[in-house]
């Protein structure tokens, strides 16, 4: 193990020229996890993702062995602990019609390792649904925009209300908590890897769950707010619109139990063949 953070390009540490063409592309889709002593949880979540976004965007199949071997390849260079980027996109690049000579890339990029915040934050909403909102693809100005917006009006972050539906924040899920189970917002959105995480670890432990159409106002009667992302399984919302909610510490240590109950898969033991 060499222990630095790299990225590569289909195997190969990437070349400058082409990070070159790269650094305005926007017609790509990823997924971002946090690696752990070469383990990563909800790891099945992030492969479905990339299969299917390539499907949605390319009309093409992207191989799980391809995957799996070059991101082996990727952490033979990471240190143990360390944040991985996935990005796949098409050797076509934008705005031009589909290639029959086209090909799949991936790209993956080790950092360091994020925890993400602590919170409690302080949330404002903005009217505003992403394209496409199902898949993580790139280019999303708007999701900065808004998040710097918010920021500006003395804010945290932002979350992005839609014909009086919350749907999601800027990177981020939501879930709340109703006095008997977990909430989920209804509506476009990105299935995030860490919600499909809580979701599966909440049936098992026979938590009830609900996923419906909620409002600014209902959101505010929650007994508890928080987001999620890959970084972590809880941040505490302690305001939206400057309007305080209720902060449960019972509901947050509810989510980092069942994100610390979950499987890991250890990355360095996968076969890709």
């Amino acid at each position: 193990m060499k222990n630095k953070f790299t990225t590569f390009i289909n195997g190969n540490v990437a070349k400058e020229d082409v990070l070159e063409q790269l650094a305005f592309a926007g017609h790509a889709h990823f997924t971002a996890m946090q690696m752990r002593d070469y383990a990563v949880k909800g790891f099945e979540f992030h492969i479905t993702r990339l299969l299917q976004a390539s499907q949605k965007l390319f009309s093409m199949e992207l191989k799980e062995g391809d995957v799996i071997e070059q991101l082996q390849a990727a952490i033979r260079e990471a240190p143990k602990d360390s944040s991985i980027l996935i990005t796949v996109f098409s050797s076509d690049g934008e705005f031009t019609q589909k290639s029959k000579d086209a090909e799949l890339n991936i790209m993956i990029k080790t950092s360091a390792a994020h925890n993400g915040p602590t919170g409690p934050m302080r949330l404002k909403s903005f009217e505003y649904q992403r394209p496409l909102a199902d898949t993580k693809h790139v280019g999303e100005i708007a999701k900065t925009y808004f998040m710097r917006e918010a920021h500006n009006a003395g804010f945290d972050d932002a979350i992005f209300v839609h014909n009086n539906r919350v749907l999601e924040g800027s990177i981020w899920n939501l879930v709340g908590w109703d006095g008997e189970g977990l909430v989920w917002p209804k509506g476009p959105k990105l299935h995030g890897t860490m919600m499909q995480i809580i979701e599966a670890m909440a049936q098992q432990a026979g938590i009830k769950q609900s996923c419906v159409d909620i409002s600014l106002s209902e959101i505010e009667q929650l007994d508890g707010l928080a987001l999620l992302n890959s970084w972590t399984p809880c941040v505490p919302i302690a305001e939206l619109d400057g309007i305080k909610l209720k902060l449960n510490h019972d509901f947050y240590t509810l989510l980092r139990t069942l994100y610390d109950n979950a499987v890991v898969t250890r990355l360095t033991d996968l076969n890709f063949r």
